[in-house]
């Protein structure tokens, strides 16, 4: 059928369709026609007026083909994929699922049972069911329940009597067009959150951790002396074991039901070790290793069969043979993020599980999305192998580490393994590789890699690390499945045909595990005596040039990839500073761990060698991660940067991101970068991969665009060393540098002051909920009380000396501040926590908090109670953290948190420096110069310091500027004490004008022109 018909024309086809299928209803509909016919009669035709290349006419290869029509292959009766795939670059969009026209679709279970189990595993939201006769789409988000009705979960039904009036919907939602226009994302969008969804790896996980807590439990009762390192690893190999045997079931590796039949019979677990031991004869991989201590385990029949039992059609609502494996790691990832402990109780050894320290410390796990991956892959991998051959390619090093459940890597053997089969099937190359046995034909036009390709693939390329040994577990689990996808009974023969080959390939020497910034020279100097098995299990030292002792001969690896652990603040000096040995050299004080590990990506790269890590995106200016920034700036090159800021990359987390891509190359002369920041936290997740993989052409895409900015940045590696900086192109940096060249005053160190170390949190009540709760450091926030709290504690005449007006953000604005605190802070300091019974009231009320605070902390003591001299009088209070400079003028006593820094000068005139710093000149300066987290601003002291002031000697300009801040002065307090909108609005308005007033002096100033001035306001 010709793809390019226009739409009257394709109605016009649909209409005959329809007819043909009307006038020979009768013969349709017998059980002789059947559905084979029906989809070469019928759907097919139907799906290619829909713009589908149904029959492979542009001859793309397997992995790009947009239409993978499968072979019916039943197992025991029952079929074990849909019938067509449809995708676009590989990705699969919908499932379609035949029928001939004897079934009844509108009524029958089974039918509709079966697509809605097929688009549920796969995790795609809507499938199609269709005979021809009747269409059906459904909601595949929706968990499916063999009870089911047919018509649960369909959104929408018609005959083929109603194609021509619903082709309108039908066209704009599931044409080949319509996916690449959107249209389809759209309408998902739409109906997303209906009742009953429940996204398939969520409830699989429920399902895979209700099995780790009955195992556990069963696990520690029936076998006592069993330690909680080993509860882990059993618990986590029978789970593996079954996982993955029940998919080879699925796809026809092993026999299907293998696992159910061990149930029928008393001894399951010994049934289970039965076929295990034949799996390790015949895979030969670690996965069914056979231990002692493992096959020596005591389980009950009655958890192993319900665990298993529940893996099988119709009870189960998953098609384990097209479940991606890119989901299953998803659970892992998440599932790996707990652990089991043992808790002593009165009846018994019991096994709980928990989450773990490191995840509960990092605000929980961070799986990465996989579009993310994708991109990390294409721009570093891609970019390494590009025109080489499968020799050349052959002796690539590909790290993780820190592995996890081996997202990456899953990602990076996928890429490899599409490379090699579209090479193979290249014209020039396919008679050597089928010659070679590097590919085998499954069917016309269709090939695949064959095992020991596979197999060579995996071992030669592929390497990770992670400290966890579960996560190690996971890892080489994700790999084998990655390796099995595709293979199923079609070709058995071909499979084992050499007995030298086994399925599966050792991957001990690829997948390791280990603290990756941790080596045996921790033990140096230390007597080992004083560590016992749980403290070196902890520690779990790895010498990367031992343990890869092969790749470092030769330079170290070519690519280094992944999602590193991010914890804020991490402060375990100990892990960092206890040798002489080159991982010290990471360690920054508070610093975010994933830092440590992007240092050590660079030391075990190989020059020329590509890393990229999606990670948190204020290492450019963050003060902890300064080593970072050196390494990058002195060893590498930056390549490409993409800053998500506020949109969020990680569903359950609201850190902000970013990528990077590097290449270990020193470079000392300035270079260019492509740069990408995301504007607008509302863009889909559609739009983000439009964007990323736009390569060459996205500065014609949308250049104009609200969702993002793109530059191509100079970087000059000279003027950044040793300093924080933010990524600007060259008209933006000229402005800076005029700005910089105008720089004539600098606050000095001891004119800004620290606010007072006090929890912001002022409702005793709920403060003292979250100090039980160790939610806040304990003494926080016990010195700040209400007016209300100081009226009824009635402090004498000697204890009001240190009862000072405290103030929040409540009460500061920019520019202005109210005297009218609502607050007061006990600014009890050294004198008074000496001599507290001389405060009798001041210790009554802070003796409530004695069962709380800890004994490090001096109950009656301010922390850090600060010099006086910068509350009181004349001074300007800086907010630290804001979305654009926010600084207020006060002349009365006015005490403040860690939340602002106050200036207290008297070399320059308050009023004009407050009407300096609230300028757009600076709030540029700030966001390209300052500190950031995100888009919001932190105001540090370090960055208050390096603001470039202008002081000018003219009296006139100087004078004018103090007038117009006076002037805005009044117009906030009459905005902030307006009683009517109204009147908010007029005084609003009169604000608006006096800053484009000061603006516009400040600008002058600076000496910026007309084409920089809107720069900087396009800018801000």
């Amino acid at each position: 059928m010709d793809m390019n018909l226009t739409k009257e024309e394709k109605l016009s086809k649909l209409k005959e369709l329809t007819e043909q299928f009307h006038k020979n209803i009768e013969q349709y509909k017998s059980n002789k026609y059947d559905e084979a016919n029906t989809r070469v009669d019928f759907i097919d035709k139907l799906f290619e007026l829909l713009d589908w290349d149904v029959r492979n006419i542009q001859g793309y290869s397997e992995q790009y083909r947009e239409v993978v029509r499968e072979d019916k292959v039943k197992i025991e009766g029952r079929e074990k994929a849909p019938d067509y795939s449809f995708r676009i670059g590989g990705v699969r969009k919908f499932f379609v699922e035949a029928k001939k026209p004897s079934v009844y679709i509108k009524k029958e279970i089974e039918p509709s049972y079966q697509i809605r189990r097929y688009g549920y595993t796969a995790k795609l939201p809507l499938s199609i069911l269709t005979d021809f006769e009747e269409f059906a789409v459904y909601d595949t988000r929706i968990k499916p329940d063999k009870n089911d009705d047919a018509s649960i979960a369909r959104i929408f039904y018609c005959t083929y009597l109603e194609y021509e009036k619903n082709w309108d919907f039908i066209y704009n939602t599931f044409s080949k067009e319509a996916i690449l226009k959107g249209s389809f994302d759209r309408y998902i969008e739409e109906n997303k959150n209906k009742k009953g969804t429940s996204e398939v790896d969520k409830e699989l996980l429920k399902l895979i951790e209700e099995w780790r807590t009955e195992l556990a439990k069963n696990i520690a009762l029936r076998n006592p002396e069993l330690d909680i390192y080993n509860l882990n690893i059993a618990v986590q190999k029978i789970i593996d074991r079954i996982i993955f045997l029940r998919i080879a079931e699925d796809k026809d590796i092993e026999k299907y039901q293998q696992l159910l039949n061990a149930t029928k019979n008393e001894g399951v677990y010994s049934n289970l070790k039965k076929i295990f031991t034949n799996a390790n004869n015949k895979y030969d991989a670690g996965l069914f290793r056979e231990e002692d201590w493992l096959s020596n385990l005591k389980l009950d029949d009655k958890v192993l069969s319900s665990i298993i039992k529940g893996l099988y059609y119709p009870e189960c609502p998953y098609e384990f043979s097209i479940l991606p494996v890119e989901i299953l790691g998803n659970i892992y990832e998440q599932f790996l993020g707990k652990t089991i402990r043992f808790k002593n109780v009165k009846e018994g050894h019991t096994a709980i599980i928990e989450e773990k320290p490191e995840v509960r410390k990092a605000g929980g796990v961070y799986y990465t999305p996989q579009y993310i991956v994708d991109y990390i892959i294409e721009n570093t991998i891609g970019e390494k192998i590009k025109g080489k051959t499968p020799e050349e390619i052959s002796t690539l090093k590909i790290c993780d580490p820190a592995c996890g459940s081996g997202s990456f890597l899953v990602g990076a053997y996928k890429y490899l393994l599409n490379y090699h089969l579209e090479y193979y099937t290249n014209e020039k190359n396919i008679k050597k590789a089928l010659k070679d046995e590097k590919i085998y034909q499954v069917s016309q036009d269709n090939y695949r890699l064959t095992i020991e390709e596979k197999q060579n693939i995996l071992v030669n390329n592929i390497f990770g690390v992670d400290i966890d040994q579960q996560a190690v577990e996971v890892t080489k689990l994700s790999l084998y499945l990655k390796l099995l996808e595709n293979v199923g009974r079609e070709f058995q023969d071909y499979l084992f045909k050499h007995s030298d080959i086994k399925l599966l390939p050792d991957l001990d020497k690829n997948i390791k595990c280990g603290n990756s910034l941790i080596g045996s020279d921790f033990y140096k100097d230390k007597d080992l005596s004083l560590f016992g098995d749980d403290d070196i299990r902890k520690v779990n030292a790895f010498d990367w040039d031992k343990e890869f002792s092969d790749i470092f001969k030769n330079g170290g690896f070519d690519v280094v990839i992944g999602n590193p652990p991010y914890v804020k603040e991490y402060t375990d000096k100990e892990a960092f500073v206890f040798k002489d040995g080159k991982l010290s050299k990471y360690y920054e004080g508070k610093m975010d761990l994933w830092y440590a590990f992007a240092c050590l990506s660079i030391d075990i790269l190989k020059e020329d060698g590509l890393h990229s890590f999606i990670a948190t995106n204020n290492w450019n200016t963050a003060a902890g991660a300064s080593i970072l920034r050196n390494k990058i700036i002195n060893e590498t090159k930056i390549l490409k940067f993409i800053d998500f800021s506020d949109f969020k990359v990680f569903s359950s987390a609201s850190i902000q991101t970013m990528i990077y891509v590097i290449k270990k190359k020193k470079i000392s002369v300035p270079y260019k970068i492509e740069y990408i920041k995301i504007t607008n936290p509302n863009i889909t997740i559609n739009d983000i991969i439009s964007i990323i993989n736009l390569k060459n052409n996205i500065e014609s895409y949308n250049k104009n665009s609200n969702f993002l900015k793109y530059y191509i940045i100079t970087i000059n590696p000279s003027e950044i060393k040793n300093k924080t900086f933010t990524f600007v192109n060259s008209e933006i940096n000229k402005i800076l540098e005029k700005i910089k060249n105008k720089n004539n005053f600098n606050l000095q160190y001891d004119e800004v002051g620290t606010g007072i170390d006090v929890h912001q949190d002022f409702v005793i009540e709920k403060h003292l909920e979250k100090l039980r709760n160790n939610e806040i450091k304990k003494g926080d926030g016990i010195f700040v009380i209400s007016n209300e709290e100081k009226k009824k504690i009635n402090f004498n005449k000697e204890e009001l000396k240190y009862i000072k007006p405290y103030f929040t953000t409540n009460e500061l604005f920019r520019y202005w501040g109210s005297n009218e605190n609502n607050y007061w802070i006990i600014y009890s300091n050294l004198e008074v926590r000496k001599n507290i019974n001389n405060f009798p009231n001041i210790k009554k009320h802070l003796d409530k908090f004695k069962n709380i605070i800890t004994s490090d902390f001096a109950p009656y003591g301010l922390h850090r109670s600060r010099d006086q001299k910068f509350f009181e009088g004349e001074k300007i209070i800086s907010l630290r953290k804001t979305s654009k400079p926010c600084f207020t003028y006060t002349d009365f006593p006015c005490y403040v948190s860690q939340t602002y820094f106050i200036i207290k000068i008297n070399r320059i005139d308050l009023k004009y420096l407050t009407g300096i710093l609230n300028s757009k000149v600076i709030n540029f300066w700030l966001y390209h110069k300052g500190k950031k987290q995100g888009d919001q601003l932190q105001i540090d002291k370090e960055p208050l310091l390096e603001i470039p002031i202008f002081k000018t000697n003219d009296k006139n300009i100087h004078d004018k500027l103090i007038s117009l801040v006076d002037q805005m002065l009044d117009a906030q307090k009459l905005y902030h004490n307006a009683k009517t909108e109204n009147d908010k609005k007029l005084y609003k308005q009169k604000i608006d004008l006096i800053d484009k007033d000061i603006d516009r002096l400040v600008y002058g100033l600076y000496g910026l022109t007309e084409e920089e001035i809107k720069i900087v306001e396009e800018e801000i």
